[in-house]
């Protein structure tokens, strides 16, 4: 049983990434460079976020197998910061990208997408990949029990 513990994140990410794969090729945000579309695959930012998603479905799983013990609520105060965090990183990347914009020579390195990629999650990004981890948690303890 406990071996979930590992497989259930891989299974998320894989699933998590498909799903935010699919998003930006319906919003045909997807370039046609094989570098682009690797990096879109496995790095791209985005909806849901796969972190979210990871430490939500984690979290949930915890909860089913500890029930309110020491470890879930120190799995769920980790979750929260982490999450914190993530829109705290987009917020000042936001920041950054404004400033950023103003010189020309930058525009290119902005515009491209990559780095607004690495800049975290908005609150819409990180309330999807929790739903997402909550629904593959759930799923996850019909497989286990």
């Amino acid at each position: 049983m406990n071996y979930i513990y590992i497989l259930l994140p891989v299974a998320v990410w894989i699933i998590s990434q498909t799903i935010k794969f699919f998003v930006r090729e319906e919003e045909k945000i997807v370039p046609v460079k094989l570098r682009s579309f690797v990096w879109i695959y496995i790095w791209a930012g985005g909806v849901p976020s796969t972190h979210t998603a990871i430490l939500t479905s984690s979290l949930y799983l915890v909860w089913y197998n500890y029930g309110l013990s020491p470890i879930f609520t120190f799995c769920l105060a980790v979750t929260m910061l982490w999450l914190f965090d993530m829109t705290a990183d987009h917020k000042r990347q936001e920041v950054m990208n404004t400033y950023f914009l103003k010189d020309g020579d930058l525009k290119k390195s902005v515009g491209d997408g990559f780095l607004i990629d690495l800049a975290g999650h908005t609150l819409q990004e990180v309330i999807w990949g929790a739903i997402l981890g909550v629904v593959l948690g759930y799923i996850t303890t019909f497989i286990i029990t």
